[in-house]
């Protein structure tokens, strides 16, 4: 019962009793019964009022059964029954608005199934208290999964993260209205999508979008290393130098004999200062062949397996025939 309530009803029980002992003068006293008390009880409870009696008594068992109420320590005890009394209208208004939130979400979420972001929110791995690496890009539609109890955090689902985003950047919306575009994809997907639909097939080889088939022969080359040296061998369980080569450009459409001097005889003369990875090198008068990487350097079939060696280096550098390019442009 608010204090305003209480003051009204304090006058006019003032009022009541001045009338009452007035009247009480002329008229002989009859006693109360509790029969009396009983019916005046349910005739204040009709119209939504409490008696004082039953207001105190619960409020005072408030003050045994917990501390004393905030800015209580100098009251008296019957301003610490209103403060109690306060205490007590909060709550059930703290209840209520819990209950009013708890019914808005359920409504929401019976509703929408995702949500478009306004900016970029940082993903929580609790309601807004442990912040995570992830972060969902502005216009970036996620899965709605839930709501905080508070209403002001929603949990949400985005490529390969779960977590909360304020509710303050979002907007429900229907996942299925932006399933399959780009809204529901990260920038690597979106990438990836891209380097895949621009990929180019050479011979059984697939050269990435966005990259060369130069650079697609290095990395399968080097996918070789350790692979033993075995002379006339042109496999994964043994190769020699030309088989090494006949194998790597063989993969990408590009049909070499198992010779190193035929090999040189099918490629465009390039010089040294002029090499670029994927281009072939030549040692000890066409006796050895190899694959320029770049950064002065190349994969080969030797003694010891299949390795990277410099071409500045002494043995290399000094038996070092020439170098031809079989990969255009």
């Amino acid at each position: 019962m608010s204090r305003r309530i209480c003051c009204i009803c304090l006058a006019l029980s003032v009022l009541i009793a001045t009338v009452s002992i007035a009247y009480a003068d002329a008229v002989p006293a009859a006693p109360l019964t509790e029969q009396d008390y009983r019916e005046a009880v349910l005739a204040l409870e009709e119209q939504g009022l409490q008696t004082g009696f039953a207001s105190g008594l619960t409020s005072t068992q408030r003050l045994y059964e917990n501390d004393l109420p905030a800015g209580g320590e100098d009251a008296s005890i019957t301003q610490l029954q209103f403060l109690a009394l306060d205490e007590m209208e909060a709550e059930q208004l703290a209840q209520q608005a819990a209950r009013e939130q708890l019914a808005s979400n359920l409504a929401l979420l019976s509703q929408y199934d995702g949500v478009k972001l306004s900016g970029s929110a940082t993903v929580y791995s609790d309601a807004g208290v442990t912040a995570t690496s992830g972060k969902i890009e502005s216009g970036k539609v996620a899965k709605l999964k839930d709501i905080d109890a508070t209403g002001r955090w929603f949990l949400v689902a985005f490529a390969n993260m779960t977590g909360y985003i304020s509710a303050d950047l979002c907007t429900p919306v229907s996942y299925k209205d932006y399933d399959g575009t780009d809204a529901v994809r990260t920038r690597a997907q979106i990438l990836a999508r891209s380097n895949a639909a621009a990929a180019k097939t050479f011979g059984t080889g697939v050269v990435p979008g966005g990259s060369t088939l130069r650079s697609a022969v290095v990395d399968y080359a080097m996918a070789f290393m350790g692979v033993r040296y075995v002379y006339g061998g042109a496999s994964r369980s043994g190769t020699d130098c030309s088989g090494l080569t006949m194998q790597v450009y063989g993969y990408y459409g590009i049909s070499l004999p198992h010779s190193c001097v035929a090999q040189y005889r099918m490629c465009q003369f390039v010089s040294r200062s002029a090499l670029q990875p994927g281009d072939m090198v030549f040692f000890s008068r066409l006796g050895h062949v190899g694959i320029y990487i770049g950064g002065g350097q190349f994969i080969h079939a030797a003694n010891g397996g299949v390795q990277i060696s410099s071409l500045s280096s002494g043995h290399w550098s000094n038996c070092y025939y020439g170098a031809g390019r079989i990969i255009s442009g």
